[in-house]
C-alpha cells in the first residue's frame, strides 16, 4: 500500500494505517534524530514526539504521497529545537560497538576514525549537522533534503558545502595536533 493510501485512511481515522507508516519509516526517522541530537534516548524521544505530532495534525497534510518528507521535517524541527535548548555535548562513544567477527586492531582503528567523525560533526551547528546527516547517513538527495527541512535547494547546497569545509578543517586539525606533540616531545 502506498503512503497516499496510508494518509488517506488514517485521515479517515484508521490507527492501522499509522501503525503501518509508523513501521515503515521508524528506523529511518530513529537514525536521523539520533545523529542529529548526539545519543539513543534523545532519538528515541524525537523520533515518538516528530510521529505523534505528525499523527496529530495528519489532516493537514494535502499530498499523502509526501509523507516521509513531511515526517523528516517535523523530526529535524524538532531536533533543531531540542539542540538550541540543551546544547549538551554527545556522548560519542554511545554510538560505537564493534563486531564479534573483526580483529582487534582494526575495531580500534575503525572506532577512532568513527569517533574522530562524530566528534567532527558535533561541532557543527544543528542546521548543518543535519543537511550531512540526511545527505551521507540518509543517502537523501539536496531536493528531498530541501523537502525535508523546509529551506531552499540553495541553501541544502550552500550547508553542505560550509559543513564539508568545517568538517575537513576539524579533522585535519585534529589529525595535526597528534603529530605535531610527537615531533616536540
Amino acid at each position: 500500500m502506498t503512503d497516499e493510501e496510508l494518509v488517506r485512511r488514517m485521515q479517515r481515522g484508521d490507527m492501522q494505517a499509522f501503525d503501518e507508516l509508523y513501521e515503515r519509516y521508524k528506523n529511518d526517522a530513529y537514525r536521523v534524530a539520533c545523529l542529529i541530537t548526539g545519543t539513543r534516548a534523545d532519538g528515541e524521544d524525537l523520533t515518538q514526539e516528530a510521529f505523534m505530532t505528525c499523527a496529530q495534525s495528519i489532516t493537514s497534510l494535502k499530498d499523502g504521497s509526501k509523507f516521509r518528507p513531511w515526517l523528516l521535517k517535523t523530526l529535524t524541527r524538532a531536533a533543531w529545537k531540542y539542540c538550541r535548548k540543551k546544547r549538551r555535548e554527545t556522548p560519542v562513544s554511545e554510538f560505537f560497538e564493534t563486531g564479534e567477527s573483526e580483529s582487534a586492531l582494526s575495531a580500534v582503528l575503525r572506532t577512532d576514525e568513527q569517533r574522530r567523525l562524530y566528534a567532527a560533526l558535533d561541532t557543527l551547528d544543528e542546521k548543518r549537522r543535519t543537511v550531512i546527516v540526511l545527505y551521507y547517513f540518509d543517502d537523501r538527495s539536496v531536493k528531498e533534503i530541501a523537502q525535508a527541512t523546509g529551506v531552499l535547494e540553495g541553501t541544502v547546497k550552500s550547508r553542505l558545502f560550509s559543513a564539508r569545509r568545517h568538517l575537513r578543517q576539524a579533522l585535519t586539525d585534529k589529525e595535526q595536533k597528534p603529530k605535531e606533540a610527537a615531533t616536540h616531545g
